[in-house]
């Protein structure tokens, strides 16, 4: 393996790609954002670039049909420079529903847009136990006559509209907006259960804002103005020049999409991130289709370019990940050995240049990193495992008595201090377990300026913790130690033997690459959950006689669904996604 040395890295026209983050667009993430990485795309003179919900997951994109609507054009006249109005941001209207900014809306007329709120592909509606819609909506079954049903539409408890509702037939209630009247809340009266405890199943509803958006020519959105309304269309472009520097993180559209250039390379991704409190989310990656009506096998793959939340470090422009599967003509069955994941260990140099002599296995004159399941990790070697790397940090300035949290119990602090001397201390759980007296600036032997604790992990002696000391300041009202190069390892590694299940996979090799395939057939006519939080969906459509498949790998972090979901009784249960729930379909 090769050392990669980021100081060595030289910037070259021919290698410029650029990375993509999406969801509430913020500089430095609010506290407790989901952040979600889009795929790596080159940012160089001449590039020109269509991004949308299937390479892009800030965008709207309906994961049980395909469907979106969003679009972003970009066209660089120079590395990481676009010139006003080569930003283009369209969003398309079809069968009068559209998404703007990432969420879906119904359009009422040209540029007046009623956001998608609640989104059910099927639930039951039983009477005393109301639909509630959010913001004071709800939905009531007042009785049942035979195959008819009368619900009625309340807004804080009192009457908005009632409806007398034929099984079977499509329902809409209606309210006033700015004189005009449009329709808030739709759906289908699937089916009415005439028994003691009346119940009827709704299917496809929707419910709209009643404080609709309105957009007209010349609204200012950040860095980009809307430019035409139209029946089949609405279209922004940048009204300012976008300019994308190494190292840079900046907003393109608001509350929307950020970029972020690595740091030696021009290289970006988009990211995008949610404020919202809700503790559960679907992270999506490119989404592929292949033609399952043909006789040739099929296979899709995705690396850290295709797939955000597979490692990726903009630092050293490094990815270890990729995923893959492949299908037999014929066959929803992946065979075995069709469903891959695998990660190659990269080495790094130590960045702390007294850290160059370790001289322990695989930390001498470096260490290993790989990602797992979207993390990063550094490598013990053959049957060894893998460990969390907690933090890499440049720099640090730290005050007496300031306790710094290194994580998994860990802290730092200085516990004495002097003009020439600081003394640091390494905590684990409140118990001190290494302590060293530095002199920083004065001659020493060779690595005296570096606080080293280390522990034997499964037979390799780690660097759990290093750290640079590069100064002390003293003074009357303020002091402090200045830090350097701060690399923390952790002390549990997760271990990757060979033959180990993990989730559908199999550990089939551990050296000089971890690799783990399907041992077993799979089926893949539903969503497989490859292991962990790492999964592949999938939807169908069928095109001109032909059956395109469609699968999107994604991360699916649930928390706590029952804090989000309705409550429900035993006769009524919403059958519905997270994704209907909280996006809407």
């Amino acid at each position: 393996m090769t050392i990669v040395d980021h100081k060595s890295y030289t910037l070259q026209a021919s290698s410029l790609l650029f990375f993509i983050f999406v969801f509430s667009c913020i500089i430095s993430p609010a506290e407790g954002a989901i952040e979600q990485r889009g795929q790596i795309i080159s940012i160089a003179a001449g590039d020109h670039h269509i991004l949308n919900a299937e390479n892009c997951p800030g965008f709207y994109y309906s994961t049980s049909s395909g469907t979106y609507y969003e679009s972003l054009e970009l066209t660089f006249s120079d590395d990481g420079f676009i010139e006003t109005g080569d930003a283009i941001y369209t969003s398309g209207i079809s069968y009068g529903s559209t998404a703007f900014f990432g969420k879906k809306y119904k359009v009422l007329e040209d540029g007046l847009l009623s956001e998608s709120l609640v989104s059910y592909g099927s639930r039951d509606l039983q009477k005393g136990n109301d639909f509630d819609l959010g913001n004071g909506y709800k939905l009531v079954l007042q009785g049942i006559n035979g195959d008819y049903a009368l619900l009625e539409f309340q807004k804080n408890s009192a009457p908005v509209t009632t409806e007398s509702v034929e099984q079977g037939s499509k329902f809409s209630f209606k309210t006033w907006i700015e004189g005009t009247e449009y329709v808030i809340l739709e759906g289908t009266l699937d089916k009415v259960l005439d028994s003691k405890d009346p119940v009827v199943r709704l299917k496809s509803v929707n419910r709209y804002s009643d404080t609709p958006l309105k957009l007209e020519v010349g609204d200012e959105f950040g860095k980009f103005e809307v430019t035409a309304i139209t029946s089949n269309d609405i279209e922004l472009k940048n009204s300012v020049p976008i300019r994308l520097q190494l190292g840079d993180y900046s907003t393109i559209l608001d509350n929307l999409i950020d970029f972020q250039v690595a740091d030696n390379v021009y290289r970006a991704c988009s990211y995008n991130m949610t404020k919202d409190t809700i503790k559960s989310y679907k992270i999506r990656g490119t989404s592929l289709a292949v033609n399952r009506s043909d006789s040739s096998p099929d296979s899709c793959s995705w690396t850290a370019d295709s797939f955000g939340m597979l490692f990726y470090d903009p630092e050293y422009d490094l990815s270890t990940e990729s995923l893959s599967l492949s299908l037999d003509a014929g066959s929803d069955w992946i065979p075995e050995g069709g469903l891959v994941y695998e990660s190659l260990p990269v080495k790094l140099a130590y960045k702390n240049p007294e850290m160059a002599d370790y001289g322990e296995d695989w930390f001498n004159e470096g260490y290993s990193v790989l990602g797992w399941n979207g993390e990063e990790y550094a490598y013990l070697g053959s049957d060894r495992g893998i460990v969390n790397i907690l933090l890499d940090e440049d720099e640090k300035l730290l005050h007496p008595n300031e306790e710094y949290d290194l994580k998994e119990g860990y802290t730092l602090k200085v516990t004495d201090l002097d003009s020439d001397n600081a003394c640091l201390t390494v905590s684990r759980n409140n118990l001190p377990v290494y302590s060293s007296i530095i002199s920083p600036g004065k001659s020493a032997d060779f690595g005296t300026h570096t606080l080293l604790y280390t522990e034997e992990l499964n037979g390799v002696e780690v660097p759990i913790f290093s750290v640079y000391v590069d100064s002390v300041i003293e003074g009357e009202e303020l002091s402090a130690v200045s830090l350097k190069y701060l690399l923390h390892f952790s002390d549990s590694p997760l271990e990757m033997s060979y033959g180990e299940e993990v989730g559908e996979l199999t550990v089939v090799e551990t050296y000089p690459k971890l690799r783990l395939e399907n041992k077993h057939e799979v089926w893949s006519g539903s969503d497989i959950n490859v292991f962990e939080d790492l999964w592949i969906g999938r939807f169908e459509k069928k095109i001109s006689g032909n059956l395109y498949v469609t699968f999107y790998p994604y991360m699916n972090k649930v928390e706590d669904v029952e804090s989000i979901l309705p409550s429900t009784t035993s006769v009524s249960v919403p059958v519905m996604s997270l994704e209907e729930y909280l996006i809407g379909i």
